[in-house]
């Protein structure tokens, strides 16, 4: 197998069950925190295997030291094998990475053996996912770098920057 770059992941998303429990558990195991929730993502387009898709989710990012951590909790999605693939199992379901050009980074991840199954596009946010492959086992997430995207990862380090512990999960529009 030939060797590839890859890149510095920049978060890693966790599946839960419950996004207000999963938050409140992680932040009180690991001190991470507060958690910046999206409830209900809404999508302009999503695609599986090339196909239309469908998928309703909720997430929250907050800081764990200088990794992001992403808590989802995924209500549907369609077809069920996308289902299956992002909310198939708790635990580990991404890593995520911050990428200039996603056709480029997934160029890179199909060297080492993943494949993109899914793709979804809102505004300027614009994620590809694609098979951990034999090189992982889950998820790869590559969101398009944009500075809205951006500011909003600096909204949640700043957050952590002075968090008292209280609130961990905050609701924002």
């Amino acid at each position: 197998m030939a060797v590839v770059d890859l890149m510095t992941p920049h978060h890693v998303g966790y599946v839960v069950d419950d996004l207000e429990h999963g938050v409140e558990r992680f932040a009180a195991a690991t001190g991470a925190g507060p958690f910046l929730a999206i409830e209900h993502m809404r999508f302009d387009e999503v695609t599986y295997r090339g196909g239309p898709a469908a998928y309703d989710h909720s997430s929250a990012f907050g800081a764990y030291g200088e990794l992001l951590v992403e808590i989802t909790q995924v209500f549907s999605a369609e077809p069920p094998e996308l289902e299956e693939t992002l909310a198939g199992r708790r635990g580990l379901g991404h890593l995520g990475f911050l990428v200039d050009d996603p056709g480029a980074a997934a160029a890179q991840f199909a060297a080492a053996g993943s494949e993109v199954f899914h793709t979804g596009r809102t505004g300027p946010a614009s994620a590809t996912w694609l098979t951990g492959g034999e090189l992982f086992g889950h998820s790869i997430e590559l969101l398009r770098r944009a500075p809205e995207l951006e500011g909003f990862y600096a909204q949640v380090r700043a957050a952590a920057a002075d968090w008292d512990g209280t609130e961990p999960l905050r609701r924002i529009a």
